[in-house]
């Protein structure tokens, strides 16, 4: 009887210790899925703030685009007349007449509309890197749309455009005496006059029409057209 008794008892005994083994394990897994759970939890959440964070940068960009929409319509528009009256000064024989008594004529050297861009969006998206950029295709249209105007490719034409400007300033300051009265009052005396309607400055509106009106502005114009186009992208 006694070693029926420790024979049930040692056969108790593994049961309970299987049991035991078996509510360890048990508890193993429900930590290890618990802490599956939780990294996957955490993953989603960095996910879902980083979307948002690409999200407000994309935001901010469309934002940057719609300045750079206005800056192209004012430089378009503010180069109209000085366009026009170029190629009336170049082109057209009947009004070679009227160049005397043209003011605006004389100041196409004198001013210029030059554009300013913003990338400030452009460079948070730069420096933005998270896997949810990597699988945007809003994303990959930015960059190339970017790629195609680079923001330093601009900053190279405007130099060239205001350098123009400035060096056909100096050399009025530094070869008329008319100069003074003429760009302070915008007072033109003879010598003034014969100097607008000569050969010197037609050369140098013909360079400046190559330059800016036929290189730059079209350029511009282009930039416009696909502005938009990317704006209306960014806001399906």
């Amino acid at each position: 009887m006694k070693l029926f008794n420790k024979f049930r008892f040692k056969m108790i005994e593994g049961k309970r210790l299987k049991n035991y083994l078996i509510y360890g394990l048990g508890e193993i897994v429900l930590v290890v899925i618990g802490i599956m759970l939780a990294l996957a939890m955490n993953n989603w959440k960095e996910e879902q703030s980083d979307q948002k964070e690409l999200d407000r940068i994309i935001t901010v960009i469309a934002k940057d685009l719609e300045g750079d929409l206005s800056e192209t319509k004012e430089v378009i528009s503010g180069s109209k007349l000085d366009q026009e009256l170029t190629v009336k000064m170049l082109y057209n024989p009947k009004f070679k007449d009227s160049i005397r008594g043209c003011e605006d004529c004389r100041y196409i050297l004198a001013r210029v509309a030059i554009p300013n861009y913003n990338s400030n969006g452009y460079n948070l998206l730069s420096n933005f890197n998270k896997d949810v950029k990597t699988n945007s295709k809003k994303v990959d249209s930015i960059v190339k749309f970017y790629s195609a105007y680079k923001r330093e490719a601009f900053e190279v034409r405007h130099n060239i455009i205001l350098e123009e400007i400035v060096d056909n300033m100096k050399y009025l300051r530094d070869n008329f005496d008319w100069f003074s009265e003429w760009f302070i009052s915008g007072k033109c005396n003879d010598g003034c006059l014969d100097y607008f309607t000569g050969q010197d400055y037609m050369n140098r509106l013909t360079y400046y029409e190559a330059i800016y009106f036929d290189d730059y502005l079209y350029g511009v114009e282009q930039y416009q057209k696909d502005l938009k186009a990317m704006l209306r992208y960014l806001k399906s």
